[in-house]
């Protein structure tokens, strides 16, 4: 049984169908997070967690000394076991914008993307697209942690969105 299931992720990773590869996991990595945290937000906020972090490291071309199976089910151990510790991940969609169209997979993948075209921009904007985008903060809380004016987050901000929308576009 499994040695079909490793030859078809074999056969997906050379390929680079890093989607399909996840997805067809996605059910184990849901069911398993379900079993771990107690709330259903919580597992699904942990479950996006896990493929932020499979797909970006897909993504960087890393190769794994055992089958791909294993790796899944030791990404969600590790991530189940600190998910309280360092608190759900969670996506902010870029204001205006739709990023995805809302599943889980898509949320992963796009914030995936997001974290790299945020790699791109100016540090200062880079900075406070971050906080904005990524931890939800709103531009005061922004001017408040970085103690700058809140206009000049507001046009921070404003480059940021014009530059990410190029990016992610």
């Amino acid at each position: 049984m499994h040695d079909a299931r490793d030859e078809e992720d074999r056969r997906l990773l050379e390929a680079g169908s890093h989607a399909a590869l996840l997805r067809s996991y996605y059910e184990t990595i849901i069911l398993r997070c379900r079993v771990r945290c107690r709330r259903e937000e919580d597992a699904l906020e942990c479950a996006q967690a896990v493929v932020v972090r499979v797909l970006s490291e897909l993504k960087r071309g890393k190769r794994y000394p055992v089958p791909f199976r294993v790796v899944v089910h030791k990404v969600i151990e590790w991530t189940t076991k600190g998910f309280y510790e360092r608190g759900p991940v969670t996506l902010v969609e870029l204001e205006g914008d739709i990023l995805g169209d809302g599943t889980p997979f898509d949320d992963a993948e796009t914030r995936y993307d997001l974290e790299r075209a945020l790699d791109e921009l100016a540090p200062g904007d880079g900075e406070v697209a971050r906080l904005r985008f990524l931890e939800g903060l709103e531009i005061d809380e922004i001017a408040a942690r970085l103690t700058k004016e809140r206009n000049a987050v507001d046009q921070s901000l404003h480059r940021s969105r014009k530059r990410l929308r190029e990016l992610l576009a």
